[in-house]
């Protein structure tokens, strides 16, 4: 009597486990480049975002608009890779805050100014550049340029951090 039995050999298997093993050590290190990239221009969009919202902010109000590396809800640092804070001095000294970009990828790197800086009223700034390095490599870095006129731009990439 001939038993016809489903399924697979242990020998397809392997072949096929195998096949499948070759193939992913093939695309997984292009895929992780993929989302390095991905995540670069991610962030970078934030930046270019939050600094046009700031200037925006100073024209449309009439007012100073401070950016600065966050540290906390109310004081700046200096390690931009912590995020980005934009906020108001008001005629009391207070501050209110108007935006904050949490921190980046803690394998990033961002590299800007040493202090905080303002765009005036009429939406003048001090130039700056931040660079983003995706896992500190400045190869594949893309960065963020704000002028002394406040006109804010995509930079130049490959930049050193």
């Amino acid at each position: 009597m001939l038993r016809l039995s489903k399924g697979f050999t242990l020998i397809e298997v392997m072949v096929t486990i195998a096949v499948a093993a070759i193939l992913l050590g093939i695309g997984v290190p292009s895929l992780v480049s993929v989302y390095e990239s991905v995540r670069v221009n991610n962030n970078i969009e934030k930046i270019n975002n939050i600094f046009l919202f700031a200037r925006n902010q100073a024209i449309s109000y009439g007012t100073t608009v401070n950016v600065c590396a966050f540290a906390s809800a109310t004081s700046c640092g200096t390690d931009w890779g912590n995020g980005i804070r934009v906020y108001i001095t008001r005629a009391d000294s207070s501050e209110k805050e108007l935006r904050v970009i949490d921190n980046f990828n803690p394998n990033d790197k961002l590299k800007g100014p040493s202090s905080a800086f303002t765009f005036s009223p009429d939406g003048l700034s001090s130039s700056a550049d931040l660079i983003y390095c995706p896992g500190g490599k400045s190869n594949n870095s893309k960065s963020v340029t704000v002028s002394n006129s406040g006109l804010i731009s995509y930079g130049e990439d490959g930049k050193s951090c």
